[in-house]
């Protein structure tokens, strides 16, 4: 059988929709940013009157032709008078839907639009384009734009809902008795699994900023935040003494060597018979060809961070250079190929293993 007869589409066709692609996924974002989504979820409307009467601010015509792209898409539909209306796809880009996708959009065709634009560079260099694109790292750019970052918190925030509910739905915490959530953020994750686990008591370990801002709007009351508490510090420093740690989409912010400090200090504080939990992309091996939203992925991280998502063969090889062990690879129902990533310190031969 021919690669005709099985995509039913030329090869050129096929690369002009991959390279189409991208005008699809700017097109979307800006749509979105234009709160287009939230002005159709009553009903359809031209054009016209969504710049006129529902407040959206572009030029009608040019509005328009937008929206007929993204009716190809399937992101509205469109009657024969040039109406635009609701479906599935757009009411999961409304500011108010759960789980909503609108900042993710948003910050794709924004932040990350601009530092996908050093790309050439990036694969001349192999180092991260963010100061070149944005004038500071990453992350100090985000300390210096609060804008930024409050849409970056809020697009983390759309992915770790989703990410979060399939961790407490296919991961065991029991019987740990204090969880460090290292880059823990506002704690939103921490507070879930202490709601589900009343024995345990957590820490948020985080940069004093971070902390800071966390500690005055922290999302939890009750029993939560009695075993709820916040300290700040280096992750590449030094960490808190528990049983057990999560690092949950961290280490992929991070080159080996800075994985390998973390992961280290992690260990050297962990109590007998603890566990290291980290929750990233784990990449299919070499030959398999699958897995291109965690790739393309890995090659975000490596444009904006020292970074890298990491095959289960390199995922072995950070840990057993930090002393551990993975104990289990625990998959989760997400587009990025998570999984959770158990570690507890290696057995030396002979030794029985940690309880």
């Amino acid at each position: 059988m021919s690669s005709y007869e099985v995509h039913e589409k030329p090869p050129q066709a096929i690369l002009l929709e991959m390279l189409f692609g991208a005008w699809a996924a700017k097109v979307l974002a800006d749509i979105v940013r234009l709160d287009v989504p939230d002005a159709l979820a009553a009903g359809p409307l031209s054009a016209e009157e969504l710049v006129r009467s529902a407040g959206i601010r572009a030029h009608p015509d040019a509005l328009h032709r937008a929206l007929r792209a993204c009716a190809a898409l399937g992101i509205v539909t469109e009657d024969a008078a040039g109406r635009f209306g609701p479906t599935a796809l757009s009411m999961h880009l409304t500011r108010d839907a759960p789980g909503t996708l609108k900042r993710l959009a948003e910050y794709s065709g924004g932040l990350l639009w601009n530092v996908w634009a050093g790309l050439p560079d990036g694969l001349a260099t192999g180092a991260p384009q963010a100061r070149a694109r944005l004038g500071l790292e990453f992350f100090d750019y985000l300390a210096a734009n609060p804008s930024a970052l409050e849409e970056f918190a809020e697009t983390s925030k759309a992915h770790n809902i989703a990410t979060s509910r399939g961790v407490l739905e296919r991961y065991d915490f029991s019987g740990i008795r204090t969880l460090v959530d290292v880059g823990g953020g506002a704690g939103h994750f921490l507070a879930v699994v202490l709601e589900r686990y009343p024995d345990m008591r957590g820490i948020v370990f985080d940069r004093p900023e971070v902390v800071a801002a966390s500690e005055a709007g922290a999302p939890v009351g009750g029993d939560v935040a009695g075993r709820l508490s916040y300290v700040a510090g280096d992750m590449l420093a030094a960490v808190p003494k528990a049983d057990a740690y999560v690092l949950k989409l961290v280490l992929h912010n991070w080159d080996d060597a800075s994985c390998a400090t973390i992961l280290r200090n992690v260990c050297a504080q962990l109590e007998p018979g603890g566990r290291v939990i980290a929750v990233d992309s784990v990449l299919p091996p070499l030959g398999d060809a699958s897995g291109l939203p965690s790739k393309l992925l890995d090659v975000t991280m490596m444009l904006l961070l020292p970074g890298r998502e990491r095959t289960r063969l390199e995922w072995e090889a950070l840990y057993r250079e930090a002393g551990l062990a993975i104990t289990a690879l625990v998959p989760v129902p997400d587009a990025f190929d998570m999984f959770v990533i158990e570690g507890r310190r290696a057995t030396p031969r002979g030794d029985s293993p940690s309880p």
